[in-house]
């Protein structure tokens, strides 16, 4: 740490300009020493944000870096000012200085290890640059711009491809928090365009809405201040949400009942992953291009589903990504097959489902996958200290009971039964 304070203090014209949290508690010290009296205290203010909806936003088990924001209903602030000092006092007095998130001081402030120079980040005047500019769309985005700074860049030479050396992916833990600091922000510049183009949103087609609100929470619409109307545009909103649980019924009373749920998982033993960990210092906490990884993948396997048919004929199919408390990703699949493409008996559901150990001898990288990821467990007295056991059962019910034949019909819920 020494030497990175001295590294920095000698290249960053920000470390020689201004004081770190520390260097604000020294002070703070020298000044009340003199005069006897206690220092004005010097503090970092974490907020627990506890989630409403349980089921959908539980905390994480997965040690990650996470932003925690206060703003109006749980949503981002829509102005976010850091806070700083500089290293010359005025009359004794440190001058404080509140810059925005947009400002072009913000990104190398808030992480010198990536800006080590002080090379200015994002702002809101930033131009596009070549044949992306035109009189429509000008100036660069933040999104944009995170994109091209997270971007993995190769170099080839002689029919080989070898990734070149990023500073900013060997970050680990601190490419985790500059990449919440950008989506945080991002998430601000949406809510702030929002607020200042309702009337282009045609936000009065909801005053039906407000009135129904006020009405239910007896509030008197003298009182309150302007509401902001999130579009169901706005991903992770409440009209969001039910705007595509709205969609999916539909298909459901269009179409009929889904005939599968497919589970598709993120896998930290893909060829892909396990051969760039032998040439990187990356761990396991989930790299930044996983994701870009995962919706390839996926993508390939619903081009299986829906245009190859692998299952038959599809009608409709919904989907969404969710994130593990492990912190990888996944996917639910609901298909909806053609009416002729249905399975109706047991010999259908055989076609397509089967539970055995494959022959080692005959099929052994089959025998290895389903070993590998389709057992449970070890788990109860054999391996008491497995993920699954809770009180010392295993939260699971597993072993279950073996099945000889498959059953296909209604439980005495309504429900059907698939064994």
């Amino acid at each position: 740490m020494g030497l990175l304070d001295g590294f920095l203090r000698g290249i960053n014209p920000y470390a020689m300009a201004f004081m770190n949290m520390r260097q604000v508690w020294l002070a703070e010290r020298a000044l009340a020493d003199p005069a006897a009296v206690p220092p004005r205290p010097v503090t970092m203010h974490f907020v627990e944000n506890v989630a409403r909806d349980r089921g959908r936003n539980n905390l994480p088990t997965a040690n990650e870096v996470a932003a925690v924001f206060v703003g109006e209903g749980g949503l981002p602030p829509i102005n976010i000012n850091l806070v700083i000092y500089d290293t010359n006092p005025i009359d004794q007095q440190w001058r404080t200085q509140f810059i925005p998130a947009g400002s072009c001081h913000s990104d190398p402030m808030l992480n010198p290890l990536f800006f080590s120079y002080g090379e200015a980040g994002w702002h809101n005047g930033m131009l596009q640059e070549g044949p992306r500019r035109n009189n429509v769309r000008s100036r660069n985005t933040l999104r944009e711009f995170a994109c091209y700074r997270l971007a993995i860049r190769y170099e080839e030479n002689n029919d080989t491809r070898h990734q070149l050396f990023s500073l900013i992916h060997q970050g680990r833990s601190l490419l985790h928090m500059y990449v919440c600091d950008q989506y945080v922000k991002m998430k601000s510049n949406n809510l702030n365009y929002i607020r200042q183009n309702q009337r282009d949103l045609l936000t009065e087609a909801y005053q039906g809405l407000v009135d129904h609100i006020n009405r239910n929470l007896n509030i008197d619409p003298m009182t309150v201040s302007r509401r902001i109307i999130l579009p169901s545009t706005f991903v992770g909103s409440e009209r969001y949400n039910k705007m595509c649980y709205q969609d999916a019924i539909t298909m459901v009373r269009s179409k009929g009942k889904p005939d599968l749920f497919i589970k598709f998982t993120c896998n930290p033993r893909w060829p892909e992953i396990t051969e760039t960990w032998r040439f990187t210092a990356l761990q396991m906490t989930g790299p930044t291009w996983w994701p870009a990884l995962f919706n390839r993948k996926l993508q390939e396997l619903l081009g299986d589903l829906t245009v190859n048919c692998v299952f038959g004929n599809v009608a409709a199919y919904v989907y969404t990504i969710e994130f593990q408390k492990r912190g990888l990703r996944h996917v639910h699949i609901l298909i909806i097959l053609a009416e002729d493409c249905r399975f109706r008996t047991a010999a259908d559901v055989n076609d397509v489902v089967c539970a055995f150990l494959p022959d080692p001898a005959t099929d052994s990288r089959l025998h290895d996958c389903v070993k590998s990821h389709m057992i449970h467990g070890p788990c109860g007295t054999v391996n008491p200290q497995c993920p699954c056991m809770v009180k010392n059962s295993c939260s699971k019910d597993f072993p279950k009971a073996y099945a000889k034949k498959t059953v296909t019909g209604r439980r005495p819920g309504g429900t059907c039964e698939r064994s």
